[in-house]
């Protein structure tokens, strides 16, 4: 028998880990939502202090010396107060057999490392109301089942012999019917049944008086002002002396709260939280059912990944509730989109909610399994609508947000029969979408694994390379065009694998700049070309420019004036003779931080080369609103300058131009004598290419320095 303490002002939650520091959050947190809170340290402290306690609710942590969260709470359950406690199971381990494993060990829900405290005591919340529900509902039945046995409430009974109805008025009044003058049919007791529910139920009750057996349904019923409830209905064959069936007897029950609940604690298990899209758990799950099906009817499915582009940046720039708000809209958008893209491409009909799932799996990840594809081609369709769908410009609190996103697909059989197989093989090819432009989307392919692994294999191999001394900078002279004197030289990074010999920049800087290693790069590049800059003047040299290629990703953030500064003031070099080369990109990236960084470059009297110029966008602007002092005419319009009529007009255009703002001109990429000559004609200052040298060791510059002019 169960009793409701009704001397407790508040729920009381018993917090049960043998992490002190985890438990004092804990307790603090649900503190913060209005619990009494108690703590035990190990298991068995805590069911010592549930036996003394009684809590209404316990946070048993999964992994404790000398008794474990499963076998605590197992035991927790064999005592006749905790058979109905509600029991919430805390876990660094997400995955499915560890869940199934606390709920075979009796726990009503789980939540998994690191906490959002936030959510934590929204679902203690939750599932306490699911508990005192259980225990409503067990008190009710216990009551039900003593007034059955005594006056027949809340019942109905069928004669299975002249086939009569007949229904109690509490039952009446339960499913709205107490308005009928007239006694009530079965007929009418079924009339409040939702549609799609009613043809199940008659058939039931119908095959139930042919067969003489017992039943139990569920189904909802609408009352007339359209409220609707959740019916239990069950029913008992009764016999007669002979043991010949006479009668059904049955009742009806409103578990409507009951239903609420387990749907709640079912969304908070299986449902992201901040889009109401499905979660990981739930997505793998689904996942594992479509191969098991698709497999035994033969057929495809498509499994899409789709990660935003520069996702990471709004969350640092403008905060994580920005990026909160951002990441529902874009849900909001995929799901718009999939529901379009379902009758537009007639990939599915009305059992979409059946073959189209769409899931959060963490962060900025998205992903979408569509199901009996017609084609594995077809999937093409919805990736191309998602592409027209997500990109948008968000406002918030006057902040505009642009987002696009890159889609991989992988293809039930063809790329992987089994989950985190296809999983991958999606990822892979979602990473291949952002490195072919971002905004696009990409099939997974054989050979992509390679270059995967690949890609890894780098992005670890970078983290040694500089403590080891893998990295040298090669040496291009620039050459004053009217008298071929060496007048400056282009500092060239490369890498020297030890196994896998010399990897060029292209393979390896945006990798760097993924992990975020591009920052150390940077600084090492700095110090070793101001050094061996300076090695040239004590050596007896003329001094000359050194220009600096620095790989722009995020360069107002990634302190590059503080590293320069230190750099500048441990070799004891005129920062004169540095030049910081950038690109286009890295001027469109925040006009207001970049502006400031250039200006504070300039502060430290460095010079500055705007780089590949031409090939970017609003190239005419930069020049007037960024302290640039170069302009590099790019290689793609040096080597056709003979040939191509329109190359010869830019280049003019960008010699005139670049000189009547007091810019120097330096052509990138001269490689004959017609190309310098040409150059030299149209009064273009500098140039550098193999006409008059590759990049070269240090060594190897000092003997071009010796010759002087080349």
């Amino acid at each position: 028998m169960i009793y409701m303490d009704s001397s407790k002002t508040k729920s009381l939650v018993l917090v049960v880990d043998d992490d002190p520091s985890l438990r004092m959050v804990m307790v603090a947190a649900l503190k913060k939502f209005g619990f009494d809170v108690i703590e035990a340290q190990n298991g068995k402290s805590g069911i010592d202090r549930f036996l003394s306690e009684q809590p209404d609710i316990v946070l048993l942590d999964v992994m404790m010396p000398d008794m474990d969260g499963f076998e605590a709470c197992k035991t927790i359950r064999q005592f006749p107060d905790g058979k109905l406690t509600q029991i919430l199971m805390v876990t660094g381990l997400e995955d499915i057999d560890s869940t199934k494993k606390a709920f075979d060990a009796g726990a009503n829900g789980f939540v998994t490392k690191p906490l959002n405290l936030t959510l934590l005591g929204q679902q203690v919340r939750y599932m306490l109301r699911a508990g005192n529900a259980f225990k409503e509902l067990h008190i009710n039945r216990s009551r039900l089942a003593k007034t059955q046995e005594l006056a027949k409430i809340g019942n109905w009974q069928i004669d299975l012999k002249t086939q009569e109805f007949y229904c109690s008025a509490e039952a009446v009044q339960l499913l709205g019917l107490d308005d009928m003058e007239t006694p009530v049919t079965l007929d009418d007791f079924l009339t409040p049944i939702v549609p799609q529910d009613w043809n199940r139920v008659k058939e039931a009750f119908e095959k139930a008086v042919k067969e003489k057996i017992a039943t139990t349904l569920e189904y909802q019923i609408l009352f007339s002002d359209r409220t609707p409830k959740h019916i239990l209905n069950k029913s008992e064959i009764v016999f007669d002396e002979q043991h010949s069936p006479v009668m059904i007897l049955g009742i009806v029950q409103d578990v409507s709260q009951l239903k609420r609940a387990e749907e709640e604690i079912r969304f908070l298990a299986f449902y992201d939280g901040l889009t109401g899209l499905a979660n990981r758990m739930l997505f793998i799950d689904r996942l594992e059912q479509s191969i098991i099906e698709s497999s035994r009817n033969n057929k495809h499915f498509a499994l899409l990944f789709l990660d935003l582009d520069n996702f990471k940046g709004v969350n640092d720039s403008m905060g994580h509730h920005v990026g909160d708000r951002l990441l529902k809209k874009v849900a909001e958008s995929i799901k718009n989109s999939i529901r379009k893209s379902d009758s537009a491409t007639r990939l599915v009909d009305d059992k979409r909610q059946k073959d189209v799932m769409v899931a959060r799996l963490g962060g900025d990840e998205f992903t979408i399994l569509i199901t009996d594809l017609k084609t594995p081609e077809s999937a093409a369709l919805i990736a191309r609508r998602l592409l027209q769908t997500v990109p948008a410009v968000y406002n918030f609190n006057g902040q505009e947000v642009s987002v696009t996103t890159s889609i991989g697909i992988s293809v039930f059989p063809e790329d992987g029969d089994k989950a985190d197989i296809l999983l991958k093989n999606a990822d892979t090819a979602m990473y291949h979408a952002k490195e072919e432009g971002k905004n696009t989307y990409q099939f997974f392919k054989d050979s992509m694994n390679k270059a995967a692994f690949e890609r890894y294999s780098i992005d670890r191999d970078l983290r040694k390379a500089l403590q080891n001394n893998e990295f040298a900078l090669y040496y291009q002279p620039k050459i004053d065009l009217v008298t071929r004197k060496i007048v400056g030289a282009e500092a060239l990074i490369r890498w020297f694998h030890p196994s896998r010999g010399m990897i060029p920049p292209n393979r390896f800087i945006p990798i760097a700049e993924e992990s975020g290693i591009i920052i150390d790069i940077n600084r090492w590049v700095l110090r070793t070309a101001g050094l061996q800059s300076k090695t040239w003047v004590d050596q007896g040299y003329a001094p000359i420019v050194v220009a600096v290629n620095l790989s722009g990703y995020k360069l107002a953030r990634q302190n590059i004036i503080e590293s320069i500064d230190v750099a500048l003031r441990e070799i004891n070099f005129n920062a004169s003779n540095i030049e910081i080369e950038i690109t286009e990109n890295i001027l469109m990236q925040d006009n207001d931080e970049t502006i400031s960084t250039l200006n504070r470059m300039k502060s430290l009297n460095l010079r500055i080369a705007l780089d590949d110029f031409g090939t970017g966008y609003s190239s005419l602007s930069y020049l007037t609103s960024f302290p640039v002092d170069t302009i590099k005419i790019d290689r793609s319009f040096v080597m056709a300058c003979t040939s191509e009529k329109n190359n010869l007009v830019i280049i003019k255009a960008i010699i005139a131009m670049g000189h009547s703002l007091g810019k120097k001109i330096v052509a990138e990429g001269i490689e004959t004598e017609e190309q310098y000559r040409f150059l030299k004609g149209l009064n273009c200052d500098e140039g550098q290419g193999y006409y008059f040298s590759r990049p070269v060791p240090s060594e190897e510059f000092a003997k071009l320095l010796v010759k002087g002019r080349l």
